[in-house]
C-alpha cells in the first residue's frame, strides 16, 4: 500500500514536471513569436516611416523643382523687352543739316525697367519728303521751312520709336556781317528794317497773275513766286466759294529798283519820318521776295487802307490766310515790333506750317523767331 502510495506520489510529481515543463516551453514559443511580432511591427513602421519621409523629400523636391522654374520663369518674363526709347526723340535743326544717326541712343527697356543701351540691328527710317537717311546720317531737304516737322522710325526687331525732326532756321545764322540775309530764296525768309535783301536779287521763278483779279495793269507787280501764285490762286477761289468775295491782287512783286523809285517819291511827298512807317527802304521790301501781295477788293474801291481790316474781305482774310500759307505781315498794335503801320492788305506767303504757328501764336514774324530761339537757349 505504501508502496503504491509511493509509485503514486512519484507518478504525479513527474506529471507535474512534464506540466510545468510543457508550460514553460509553451511560454517561450509565445515569447518568441511576440518577440518576432514585435519586430517585424517594429520594421513596418521603420519601413512606413522612411517611405513617408522619402516621399516628403521627393515632395518637397518636386515643389523646389518648380518654384526653380518659377523664379527662372519669371526672371525669364522680367528680361523679356517691352519697349524701345530713343534719346532726344526731339531734334531741332535746319534746312540742309546733315545728322550723325550716332547722335541718337536706343536702349531697350525690359518688364523690370531695366534699361539696355542697343548698338546692333537698329533700322532707321521715314516716309517725310523732307529727309533722307543715307550712310548712317539723316540729310534734311532745301525745301524744309521752319516749322516743318517730319518723323523718323527706330525699329529694333518688332519694336519701335519715333523721333521728331523740327526745322528752324535761326536769323543768326542767315545774315551776313553787312546786315544782308543769305537765304534770300527761302520761304521763311525775314526782311526788314535790320535785314537786307541783297540788290541784285531776283527771284528765278517768277510767274505772271494770269488767273486772278487785278487791279492795276502794271506787268512787273502783277507777279509772284509760282509756290506763292498757286497759293494765292487757292485763296481768292476759297473766298469766293465760301462768302462770295471778289478779291484782287493789286501790288505783288516789285524790283530793288522800282522801290527806289517808289521810296523816293514818298520821302518827296510825305518826309522820310513818315515814309519809313509806311514805305521800306530799297533792299528792305518784301515786295522784291515775290513773296508778299498786296490785296485789295471792289468794297474798297481797289484802295489799300487799314479798314480793309474791319470789311467783312478784311475779317475773311485774318481767319483764313493762314490756311494757304499766308500771314498779315503788318498787324494792328505791333508796329514798334515790325517798324511799319498797320497793313492788313499785305499778305506774306512763309509756307502752312509757319503760317499756322504764327496764326495760334499770335505773334509777328520777328517775334515767332525770337522767341523760338530763346526757347532753344
Amino acid at each position: 500500500m505504501e508502496e503504491n502510495r509511493a509509485i503514486i506520489k512519484t507518478n504525479k510529481v513527474a506529471g507535474e514536471n512534464m506540466s510545468r515543463k510543457r508550460k514553460q516551453k509553451k511560454q517561450r514559443f509565445l515569447l518568441i513569436v511576440t518577440s518576432v511580432f514585435i519586430l517585424l511591427l517594429v520594421l513596418m513602421v521603420k519601413s512606413i516611416s522612411g517611405n513617408s519621409k522619402q516621399d516628403l523629400d521627393s515632395s518637397q523636391s518636386s515643389q523646389d523643382d518648380i518654384n526653380e522654374q518659377k523664379e527662372q520663369s519669371q526672371s525669364t518674363n522680367n528680361n523679356e523687352i517691352s519697349e524701345i526709347k530713343v534719346s532726344p526723340n526731339i531734334c531741332t535743326t535746319n534746312t540742309g543739316a546733315v545728322i550723325n544717326l550716332n547722335n541718337f541712343k536706343v536702349e531697350a527697356i525690359n518688364k523690370s525697367g531695366k534699361k539696355e543701351e542697343l548698338n546692333n540691328n537698329i533700322l532707321f527710317s521715314t516716309d517725310s519728303d523732307l529727309l533722307e537717311i543715307v550712310n548712317n546720317t539723316i540729310t534734311v531737304s532745301d525745301k524744309a521751312l521752319t516749322a516743318d516737322t517730319a518723323t523718323v522710325t527706330v525699329n529694333y526687331k518688332e519694336y519701335n520709336s519715333d523721333i521728331t525732326i523740327k526745322i528752324f532756321n535761326d536769323l543768326a545764322s542767315t545774315i551776313d556781317e553787312n546786315k544782308v540775309v543769305t537765304n534770300p530764296d527761302s520761304y521763311d525768309m525775314v526782311v526788314n528794317k535790320s535785314r537786307n535783301i541783297p540788290s541784285s536779287y531776283i527771284p528765278d521763278d517768277l510767274v505772271p497773275l494770269d488767273d486772278i483779279p487785278k487791279s492795276l495793269q502794271n506787268p512787273e507787280v502783277n507777279q509772284l513766286r509760282k509756290v506763292a501764285y498757286d497759293a494765292l490762286k487757292e485763296l481768292f477761289a476759297a473766298a469766293k466759294e465760301e462768302q462770295s468775295f471778289d478779291l484782287y491782287a493789286r501790288s505783288g512783286y516789285r524790283s530793288y529798283n522800282t522801290q527806289v523809285s517808289l521810296y523816293s517819291s514818298y520821302v518827296s511827298n510825305h518826309g522820310q519820318e513818315a515814309a519809313d512807317k509806311f514805305s521800306a527802304r530799297p533792299g528792305q521790301s518784301e515786295h522784291q521776295t515775290g513773296l508778299a501781295m498786296d490785296i485789295t477788293c471792289p468794297t474798297m474801291n481797289y484802295q489799300l487802307d487799314t479798314t480793309f481790316g474791319d470789311k467783312e474781305e478784311g475779317k475773311w482774310i485774318a481767319e483764313n490766310a493762314h490756311k494757304f500759307g499766308f500771314i498779315v505781315r503788318y498787324p494792328k498794335g505791333k508796329e514798334e515790333i515790325t517798324g511799319y503801320q498797320y497793313e492788313p492788305w499785305h499778305l506774306r506767303y512763309v509756307g502752312p506750317s509757319l503760317a499756322e504757328e504764327i496764326y495760334k501764336s499770335q505773334l509777328t514774324l520777328e517775334e515767332y523767331f525770337e522767341q523760338f530761339e530763346q526757347f532753344e537757349q
